[in-house]
């Protein structure tokens, strides 16, 4: 995993000119790595991560895409935003 952090250079900077661009979004977003759902064998096709705070933490589970019957907030997107990846539970 450590070997992550050298990977995709070329494709890190790029993003860090978007964000230059748009600092607005650098409060807003962050680059984030799937490769502890690879390390876990998330198949997003078939599950979805729901996430939940508990004090200071920040709790993910990952459930069948059918299951999740209430309403969610996308929090991470695919590439192409065709795919919600980890949702969070609408507030009430």
């Amino acid at each position: 995993m450590a070997d992550a952090l050298y990977e995709d250079v070329e494709f890190r900077n790029a993003i860090k000119e978007v964000f230059l661009k748009y600092p607005e979004a650098q409060r807003k977003y962050a680059l984030s790595s799937l490769a502890l759902e690879e390390q876990m064998k998330i198949d997003f096709d078939k599950q979805v991560g729901v996430s939940r705070i508990d004090g200071n933490k920040i709790i993910t589970e990952f459930v069948d895409r059918d299951s999740v019957i209430r309403m969610q907030l996308c929090l991470k997107w695919n590439f192409d935003y065709s795919k919600c990846l980890h949702w969070i539970e609408a507030p009430e």
